[in-house]
């Protein structure tokens, strides 16, 4: 074997050994999000990519941003990320939680917000600064449907429609404004990410004795 070729198969060796730690990286980076707390919830029902939870309460960080939906949401995220790493206060930084929760309240108008930690509340968490606000969410029953995608690869509309075609077949009634509800960083790719419709139910009242 000549020099030329013994030092191809060198580079060649050595993109290969780059290329496989890249994507050990990235797997281990996968996992890690995969891990990140998230409210708990208690599966009612499951029929594929659809479901109904039954959420207790949880606190958020919550915001409002005007503009476009994406617009908004860079500007809501971006506050709301000062606020749990302590850049718009002099607290201490709250762990990162899933998922970033959106809601279309008025024409321009989104909330956005960021989970907090189970366990925490006002009491124990930072004083928030000017423009965001610490609310419950009260206990829900939700009916969900998941899917994948990056922005621009999905139809939020669309995934609405069907979320509410599946309910209307079971009977269920929906209350309430829909969420949208986004579990991953932009460093996951599309076809990985887990994104979903939120549509609050209206729960019966338990039968009498």
């Amino acid at each position: 074997m000549t020099k030329t070729r013994s030092n191809r198969w060198k580079w060649i060796g050595g993109a290969a050994a780059i290329g496989g730690l890249a994507l050990l990286g990235g797997l281990r980076y996968f996992l890690k999000e995969r891990a990140t707390p998230e409210p708990p919830y208690l599966v009612h029902d499951e029929e594929g990519r659809f479901a109904v939870r039954d959420y207790p309460g949880f606190w958020v960080a919550e915001t409002t941003a005007y503009g476009n939906r994406r617009s908004a949401i860079r500007s809501g995220f971006r506050t709301l990320a000062d606020y749990i790493f302590a850049r718009s206060h002099d607290g201490d930084t709250v762990a990162m939680t899933a998922p970033v929760i959106e809601q279309q309240v008025g024409e321009g108008r989104w909330k956005i917000r960021f989970v907090m930690p189970e366990g925490e509340d006002p009491r124990s968490l930072p004083a928030p600064p000017s423009g965001v606000r610490l609310e419950q969410v009260v206990g829900a029953r939700f009916a969900v449907v998941r899917f994948a995608g990056a922005p621009g690869d999905y139809d939020l509309e669309a995934e609405e429609l069907a979320l509410r075609g599946w309910l209307r077949e079971r009977g269920d009634t929906v209350v309430g404004e829909p969420l949208y509800a986004f579990y991953n960083s932009p460093a996951i790719p599309g076809p990985l990410r887990r994104n979903e419709v939120w549509l609050e139910l209206a729960v019966p009242p338990p039968a009498a004795d």
